[in-house]
């Protein structure tokens, strides 16, 4: 009967479901051995743990372990590509390779079993509808996403929102990008009434950032456009408005408080 030699076992071992980490170490066991034709101490007892850990009675009875049937039902009915899903696929295959979770890795498990129960699912689907046939909200969270994609906070929702096809917020993502103080003022600057209809005539004020001086100081502008585009600014006044100042080929923007009526423009 033929040796079996560190070789045969690692080669053996490299076929049995191996973690990424178990993985890795056995090929470098293997690296070590074909260079060397001997094993340490060490790297001896490491290849005899790892034959213990993934003998098939060890993973036939982790197979049999009922947590196998609960992450398989979970797994069904988390939606693919999220964090949870994630979750739920890591953890399963490791205790399909025999070890038990921890206590916070069934913590967090219960949580994620709550998100998707049928019951939130239903939820769920409930609010996606109501999202999708309301332009006003999904106007609103373009708005918000805008301003927030400016400042840095936000980030990953502000890019779903505007850049994703169908990307659809959670209730909560919804109403917490929404409904913060600064979301607040930037949305009552969007959906005020213009202080300045189109057509009429102001003037820069002194207090203007200094692009826009330097293209319309002490000039007469004649409103364009209100709502030009989304603030960028969560204070008062904000609204944007494009202008063209007198004897000027090229519109500027300008928010609200940057501008006030003009006293008296030609003849008028």
């Amino acid at each position: 009967m033929p040796r079996v030699t560190y070789a045969d076992r690692l080669s053996a071992l490299s076929k049995k479901p191996l973690s990424n980490y178990d993985k890795g170490f056995v090929e470098s066991l293997a690296q070590h051995y074909n260079r060397k034709r001997s094993m340490t101490p060490g790297r001896a007892a490491a290849v005899k743990r790892l034959e213990e850990q993934y003998s098939d009675e060890a993973l036939a009875q982790a197979a049999a372990n009922p947590l196998n049937e609960r992450l398989a039902a979970l797994a069904d009915r988390v939606d693919p590509g999220t964090w949870d899903a994630g979750f739920v696929e890591s953890v399963s295959a490791q205790v399909q390779r025999g070890r038990d979770l921890s206590p916070k890795q069934l913590e967090i498990l219960s949580k994620i079993e709550e998100r998707w129960s049928e019951e939130a699912i239903a939820t769920k689907s409930v609010w996606k509808s109501t999202y999708l046939s309301s332009p006003e909200m999904q106007e609103r969270a373009s708005i918000v996403a805008t301003y927030y994609q400016t400042v840095g906070y936000y980030g990953d929702l502000a890019h779903n929102i505007l850049h994703v096809e169908g990307f659809v917020p959670t209730e909560k993502q919804y109403k917490s990008i929404t409904s913060n103080k600064f979301a607040q003022k930037i949305l009552d600057a969007w959906y005020a009434e213009p202080k300045y209809p189109v057509g009429s005539y102001v003037v820069v004020r002194d207090t203007a950032p200094g692009i826009v001086r330097g293209k319309a100081k002490n000039v007469p502008c004649v409103i364009l456009r209100t709502n030009a585009m989304y603030p960028r600014c969560a204070a008062k006044g904000t609204k944007i408005y494009q202008i063209l100042p007198f004897g000027s080929p090229a519109a500027i923007m300008v928010e609200e408080r940057y501008v006030k009526k003009a006293r008296k423009v030609g003849g008028a």
